[in-house]
């Protein structure tokens, strides 16, 4: 709606400039002609911003993943680890250390990546 008012305002300008240019004579056509092409200008630098404001907003939304979505899955790879790892070291190892020492690794790991991400 708001386009269909700027066009038919826009052309309501053009009508007056040209009958004040009529009224006026020919002395006065450069001033008629520049006031118009000042204000084509103004228009097309206001559509221009608001076009490159909405395709700026949506641009930035886009890019990248979503933080939450990579803790997830820095979880989920943290989990899938952890049951072969804990398998490996109470059969090859054996002992609460080797089962702590893994266990504090992979909590070790999923909190420096998070830090990471973080900045």
């Amino acid at each position: 709606m708001a386009t269909m008012t700027n066009h038919s305002q826009g052309r309501d300008e053009i009508a007056a400039a040209l009958r004040a240019g009529r009224e006026l004579g020919p002395e006065y056509d450069d001033a008629i002609a520049a006031s118009l092409v000042e204000r084509v200008e103004d228009t097309i630098e206001e559509r221009v911003k608001h076009h490159v404001a909405l395709h700026s907003s949506t641009t930035r939304a886009d890019k990248g993943v979503a933080s939450n979505t990579a803790r997830m899955v820095l979880g989920l790879v943290c989990l899938g680890l952890s049951l072969p790892l804990t398998i490996i070291a109470a059969g090859i190892v054996g002992g609460v250390v080797s089962l702590f020492t893994v266990w504090l690794g992979l909590i070790a790991f999923y909190l420096i990546a998070v830090a990471g991400m973080r900045r």
